[in-house]
């Protein structure tokens, strides 16, 4: 419909909008470190910092299956900075960054372990190639034939070794980045409810649809998406930094004069991820959620007040008075 021509049954003016959401999916430089204990579980370091979002969650489901282990089999250590260098947390790429080099540091034990069992004659996997080797519950198997397997254990035993030691590095070549557009996808849909009296602003419904290359925990991800749309709400309609033109400081730097929105400020919101992926990004086609889910919010709500209203606003956060005016 056009604008200003959709009311709800209290007489509020009605509007939809859509934005579309794009974001990079950077990858930054970190060090992870992998030991393989003589009883099969196994140990992995690195200094990344979760800051709220699940971070070690999801980095420890990773660390487990790049040695095809279960969580309950893997110790994982991080936030010391003794520990092997996990990058930058924050810029959408922490995931990406630090999963990638605990990724290569499983995958650096298992080509020792595959080297030392395919060059044993004791070993039944002798004379395979180590490319046709995979890990699974502890045990190194041929891909090919299943029955052909040893236990991680039984490896370092026989070898003589009390443990085994794989380091990995995260980041991404930078002629890759040149090759290929690399970013994460998205569209938000959003209604809002306006008072045609006093312009008073609801969003009463925010659906976001996202494509974010290989999902690791969709509970966390959701999580994520929602508290980003939820600041999408906020940069659309609170957040406004006020700077003192005489000295530069902020003026409203407490959370009583810097807005930002409460339980009542949210209602509905829905997340749906999309399946993707993506060869070109990283060995694990992992992509940033932490900032996709602000990006498009703004402009949904954006155009869904211009149709509530038919008042074209250019400029955020929208307030009362830009709605009050001819």
């Amino acid at each position: 419909m056009e604008p200003r021509q959709m009311r709800d049954a209290d007489g509020l003016l009605t509007g939809w909008g859509m934005g579309t959401a794009l974001f990079p999916c950077p990858m930054f430089a970190a060090e992870a470190r992998a030991t393989l204990r003589p009883d099969g579980t196994a140990l992995f370091e690195t200094s990344a910092v979760d800051m709220g979002q699940g971070a070690w969650t999801v980095l420890a489901q990773i660390a487990a299956d790049s040695l095809g282990l279960t969580l309950d089999q893997v110790e994982f250590r991080a936030g010391h900075s003794a520990l092997p260098d996990g990058g930058v947390a924050g810029g959408s790429g922490h995931t990406a960054t630090a999963g990638g080099a605990l990724h290569a540091a499983g995958g650096d034990v298992l080509r020792q372990l595959g080297e030392l069992a395919t060059a044993d004659p004791q070993s039944p996997l002798y004379g395979a190639g180590n490319s046709s080797l995979v890990a699974r519950d502890g045990w190194l198997l041929l891909e090919e034939d299943e029955s052909r397997r040893e236990r991680f254990a039984d490896i370092l035993i026989r070898a003589g070794q009390t443990e085994m030691t794989g380091t990995g590095h995260g980041g991404r070549a930078p002629e890759a980045a040149g090759r290929h557009a690399m970013n994460s996808h998205g569209a938000v849909f959003a209604e809002v409810k306006v008072d045609p009296d006093l312009c008073q602003v609801r969003v009463t419904r925010l659906v976001g649809a996202f494509a974010a290359g290989r999902i690791i925990n969709p509970r966390l991800t959701e999580s994520q998406l929602m508290g980003g749309m939820i600041w999408g709400t906020s940069f659309a309609l609170h957040e406004a930094a006020r700077h003192d033109p005489r000295s530069g400081r902020i003026v409203n730097a407490d959370f009583a004069g810097y807005h930002v929105p409460v339980n009542a400020d949210v209602s509905g919101l829905e997340v749906i991820t999309v399946h993707e992926d993506d060869p070109y990004v990283n060995a694990l086609g992992i992509k940033g959620v932490g900032e996709i889910g602000i990006v498009g919010t703004v402009g949904a709500i954006g155009n869904a007040i211009w149709h509530a209203t038919g008042k074209r606003v250019r400029h955020f956060p929208i307030r009362i008075a830009d709605l009050l005016a001819p």
